[in-house]
């Protein structure tokens, strides 16, 4: 592209040449500067914070970074160096763009000052030379002698310490105004960078959206942005993705039965294609794939990191190599490395076939069809609702009703996780905060209540029969969890007999969506635990469902709901072909699940039966609250004081209650804000609280108190 800016110009009050053999001598130019726009190679954040304290009439600096893609690798384990650069951004003072496809070497400097120009910064120093190149000693009338002064410079100067001991850098600089026509075309020339190869927008905007829609503190998720290495670029996920890719195309696709499932860990199915590329022009194979015959792989792994590869090696410990930066592997050595390193198999989903794909048993299976017969629709639907009556035959609980209410919730999020990617591609075209809007799973009851022997039979569901185990909880953290990003599976990660606490400590989880792209997978994380409610930031991102029920021992019931999780049922196959087949549409509400329930109420239709009573229709966590019912019992009693205090509710407890406070406190939603006083429990947003109290008849006792509260606060 040609910019028409001559090189010797009367638009310009003086042009020259710089030699500048010092980073002394070429930063005098900055001197006086009130704003710079600059396309530079600048390696390190921490030079850019010395600029501002350097130029103390520095008011905005913009700076387009031609030899880094990822900024981002440059804050690790530097909070503080990202806090500072955020608030600079914030405060309109720092914007910084990255170059992410291409490396640009232009180096352009447009510099504006206070008010009155500059004096030749050449004059005074023995490190610099100037070259005249017909310079205009006199303005020309059309120039407007008050306009703000601005040089530009263009030329090979970076704007950095670095190497200046052994470099000499030479420049054009244009001593002009800005608003002259010269300035306007090199600034043509600076947006033309901008606009053409920054796609990104402007670096650090994910935390500033980070910061404002978190409601943790600014320092714990700056902290969380900054820790490991979360850069764009995602080698390990790339690699696997094309693994994954390489392996659909060459290995054929079943459908998922019990018929085919392998019988031993020696017997694997070797089903291959023909090479279905062999009449394809080679130009348009990737050429860093080539796939041997039958089901040996080959990838190029040259020019990824080191690391990168030492993880791939480790799939030489089954039927793979590692030569030359060639692997060459099996689909069952990637699918056992796989397996070996992230707990979980691969599934994913490729939307242009509107298929979801499991890789197991060597073997890819085909996990979505077309439901054909409604009596076999029936029969699934039965097989489920059989498992759910164990409620009713084996447990003791205060509300069975609840209890199912709450497991058909929980396996709703079970067929709903694997097509989180396709739901979160949707969502990020809207702009929506997918750490947010996409629910992790937290099941907790007491230890006899059967959140275990869900699991097995919600992932004997969605694997047909092939996955049933659970992943431990001593397996996971925060390393682990940021790992299984680079996994490239939907299949969720369910976590068995988790703590609390454990919970807490996985901070990785609060920003867990920030740097998906949508090229690979990400899993979603389920939680199993003994435990009550963890805290606040993750509650604030999960479904939280209470199995609030003891099972009595019976071999009768453990046989019965062993033959249920052994009993091949393809209703999720059935399912996400339905799934898959509707359009996303954004919800009056914040439901993640609201499709889920629509398809499986298409399906009881289609199948011709009737809906159970329990059938969540809506999260179940909110129609069936045993918080919410744990405060109606709360305020039945004659010794809960309320009162009103500052347009707030004040609930007064007596001593012999005060280890219940914390339990009372966490129970209401996000939306209602309560806070603990001494013995008192502040309801800070009365209204919020009544609407989820729910309001009653005026016989009840309840009624009297809603009746009571609002009197209080009218006053």
């Amino acid at each position: 592209m040609k910019f028409d800016i001559p090189l010797d110009t009367n638009e310009s009050d003086g042009s020259h040449m710089d030699m500048f053999k010092s980073w002394r001598s070429f930063s005098r130019i900055f001197e006086g500067a009130r704003r710079m726009r600059v396309i530079t190679y600048c390696d390190s954040p921490e030079f850019i914070l010395d600029l501002f304290e350097d130029l103390e009439n520095l008011e905005c600096l913009e700076v387009i970074v031609g030899d880094i893609d990822d900024y981002r690798e440059r804050l690790i384990d530097k909070p503080d160096l990202a806090d500072r650069l955020e608030q600079l951004r914030r405060d309109h003072k720092l914007v910084i763009y990255l170059c992410e496809n291409k490396q640009v070497h232009t180096k352009l400097y447009l510099i504006e000052y206070l008010g009155e120009d500059q004096t030749d910064e050449g004059s005074g120093g023995d490190d610099q030379v100037t070259l005249d190149r017909g310079a205009t000693t006199e303005p020309r009338s059309s120039v407007d002698t008050s306009a703000v002064p601005a040089k530009v410079v263009i030329g090979s100067p970076n704007l950095s310490r670095n190497a200046w001991s052994n470099q000499t850098n030479i420049g054009v600089v244009y001593d002009t105004t800005i608003e002259s026509d010269l300035y306007a075309d090199f600034e043509d020339l600076y947006y033309h960078h901008r606009d053409s190869y920054n796609k990104g927008g402007p670096f650090l905007k994910d935390l500033s959206e980070q910061l404002e829609q978190s409601d943790d503190d600014r320092e714990e998720v700056i902290k969380l942005y900054t820790e490991g290495r979360m850069g764009t670029k995602d080698e390990l996920g790339e690699v696997h993705s094309r693994l994954t890719e390489h392996i659909d195309a060459e290995v054929e696709t079943e459908d998922l039965s019990l018929n085919n499932r392998t019988t031993s860990d020696g017997e694997h199915t070797q089903l291959a294609k023909e090479d279905k590329n062999a009449d394809e022009p080679a130009e348009n194979l990737d050429p860093n794939l080539t796939g041997a015959p039958q089901d040996r792989i080959t990838l190029s792994l040259r020019g990824y990191d080191e690391s990168t590869v030492n993880t791939l090696s480790k799939m030489t410990d089954f039927d793979a190599t590692v030569s030359n930066d060639i692997l060459t592997t099996t689909p069952d050595a990637f699918q056992r490395y796989a397996q070996q390193i992230f707990d979980i198999p691969t599934m994913h989903l490729n939307e242009d076939m509107a298929q979801l794909k499991f890789h197991c048993d060597g073997t890819v299976y085909r996990v979505t069809k077309s439901p054909k017969s409604p009596e076999r629709v029936d029969k699934a639907l039965a097989e489920i609702e059989n498992y759910f009556a164990t409620v009713d035959d084996y447990g003791n609980s205060d509300d069975d009703t609840a209890v199912k209410a709450h497991m058909y919730e929980a396996l709703l999020w079970f067929f709903w996780a694997p097509f989180a990617n396709r739901q979160a591609t949707f969502y990020r075209q809207h702009g929506i905060n997918l750490d947010k809007a996409f629910p992790y799973l937290y099941i907790f009851g007491e230890s006899n209540g059967g959140k275990g022997t869900f699991c097995r039979f919600a992932l004997s569901l969605i694997s047909g029969n092939r996955v049933e185990a659970p992943v431990d909880a001593d397996e996971i953290g925060k390393r682990k969890v940021r790992n299984l990003r680079s996994a490239h599976t939907s299949f969720p990660v369910i976590v068995d007999d988790i703590t609390k606490e454990k919970v807490n400590s996985l901070g990785t989880l609060r920003n867990y969506w920030s740097g998906w792209t949508g090229e690979t997978s990400y899993p979603m994380f389920a939680f199993i635990s003994n435990d009550k409610r963890p805290d606040k930031w993750f509650r604030n991102r999960a479904k939280i469902l209470r199995f609030d029920i003891n099972f009595t021992t019976s071999h009768q019931g453990e046989a019965r709901v062993n033959r249920l999780i052994d009993t091949e049922n393809p209703i999720f196959q059935w399912f996400g072909h339905e799934y898959l087949n509707r359009d996303l549409a954004l919800g009056e509400d914040s439901d993640a699940l609201r499709e889920v329930r629509e398809v499986m109420l298409n399906l009881y239709e289609f199948a011709d039966r009737s809906v159970p009573d329990y059938f969540p229709s809506e999260p179940a966590e909110q129609a069936y609250d045993s918080g919410r019912e744990r405060w109606h019992n709360l305020l039945d009693r004659e010794d809960i004081e309320i009162s009103e205090n500052k347009d707030t509710l004040q609930v007064t407890f007596p001593e012999s209650m005060s280890f219940e406070l914390h339990e009372y406190k966490r129970d209401p939603p996000m939306t209602v804000r309560v806070e603990k006083q001494g013995p008192d429990l502040i309801i800070k947003t009365p209204d919020e609280f009544f609407d989820w109290f729910g309001e009653t008849t005026t016989g009840n006792p309840r009624g009297g108190f809603l009746s009571r509260a609002r009197n209080l606060l009218s006053r």
